[in-house]
């Protein structure tokens, strides 16, 4: 009799399944005959795991937990992982499963002869153009597979970074694909031990993570930030492009490539950083996250003195009312100085939660 379980469980959950296999009253040693998942081939190191074992069902829950962290590349990755490997049981498995940054993907590569090609493709051999259709790719791929090990899946072969050629950690993986239609607005080169590359930002989590993979770090914090440029124009002038992470830079970027969909919204944030002048990137991440606090003036001294009186509960028609009687301009100029209205290259703007600080030479409003 087969018992459904899904993973990651609570004891109540796991309690109730054996309640069940319990009940039937079946004896023997009960066993897992199946698993479903996203990591192709899971089940085949998994079948026939003796699950009265002690310690096998929380082993089982810490696994499923790490595989639900797993996006896809990650799962391909897995697979290949475990198939590359001698696996004699749970504890190989959950082991592979938490020590996937040690292995690599050479995508596109999935038989002796794609490898051969590869290998020759990126400095295997020193072989003339001309001679190389006449070369064994076949042996050349099976020998370097014999020696290094790894194994071939439908996406690519993945063998541990360890046993990756110097001639390949440097120069062969394949640079990260990045949706082309998508405007950089900040350009980090970044280098680390064995690689250098150009990163353009904004950026979803899964070009992030194969920029990782392709400088061979687990993290960005590894890599060091050699130079920084904006295409934004006047930002670069504005904001200290000396960023403290690659989180921080793209968080900016993220938050600026959704300021351009809003009209007016960028030169808010141009007017906030002539005022506020942070003086780190994570303090102008930080105006960014609350530029809500900030409002950009469009209207002139006279409008904005009426604009005060609405703000206060006066109507149109009051306001038409006393039109003739009361002089908006003047009020809007000193009501602009006690809001601490400042005016920049791209505007007038104001502080909501508390007002900026007097300037000591005075406000000229035009």
């Amino acid at each position: 009799m087969r018992i459904p379980l899904k993973l990651p469980a609570t004891s109540a959950d796991i309690g109730e399944a054996y309640a069940k296999l319990d009940a039937l009253d079946c004896g023997g040693t009960t066993r897992l005959t199946g698993a479903v998942s996203h990591v192709r081939k899971l089940e085949n190191y998994l079948r026939g795991i003796n699950l009265d074992s002690p310690g096998v069902t929380e082993k089982l829950n810490r696994l499923a937990e790490r595989i639900d962290a797993l996006d896809e590349p990650e799962a391909i990755l897995f697979t290949g992982a475990l198939d590359a490997e001698s696996v004699n049981g749970l504890d190989d498995v959950l082991r592979i499963a938490n020590s996937l940054d040690d292995y690599t993907i050479i995508k596109e590569v999935a038989s002796d002869r794609e490898l051969g090609g590869y290998l020759v493709e990126h400095g295997f051999l020193q072989c003339p153009e001309e001679l190389r259709p006449y070369l064994d790719y076949v042996s050349i791929g099976a020998e370097f597979y014999s020696d290094h090990g790894g194994a071939y899946e439908l996406e690519g072969y993945v063998l541990r970074k360890s046993e990756l050629p110097s001639f390949l950690s440097k120069a062969g993986l394949p640079e990260p694909w990045r949706d082309e239609n998508r405007e950089g607005i900040l350009c980090l080169e970044l280098e680390s031990s064995s690689q250098r590359y150009t990163l353009l930002l904004p950026a979803d989590d899964e070009y992030l993570d194969d920029v990782c993979r392709y400088l061979g770090i687990k993290d960005f914090v590894e890599a060091k930030i050699v130079d920084t440029s904006c295409s934004v124009p006047y930002l670069s002038n504005l904001l200290s492009l000396d960023c403290g992470s690659v989180e921080d830079a793209n968080e900016l970027a993220l938050a600026a490539e959704e300021m351009q969909r809003t009209d007016g919204e960028l030169l808010k944030f141009f007017s906030v950083l002539e005022v506020e002048q942070p003086q780190t990137f994570s303090a102008a991440l930080k105006v960014a996250m609350n530029l809500d606090d900030y409002e950009r003036i469009t209207e002139g001294t006279y409008e904005y003195g009426q604009s005060v009186l609405r703000r206060i509960g006066a109507d149109d028609e009051i306001i038409d009312t006393i039109d003739g009687y009361m002089d908006f301009e003047r009020l809007g100029e000193a009501m602009m100085a006690e809001d601490g209205v400042r005016q920049t290259e791209f505007g007038l703007i104001r502080r909501l939660s508390e007002p900026f600080p007097s300037e000591q030479q005075g406000l000229t409003f035009q």
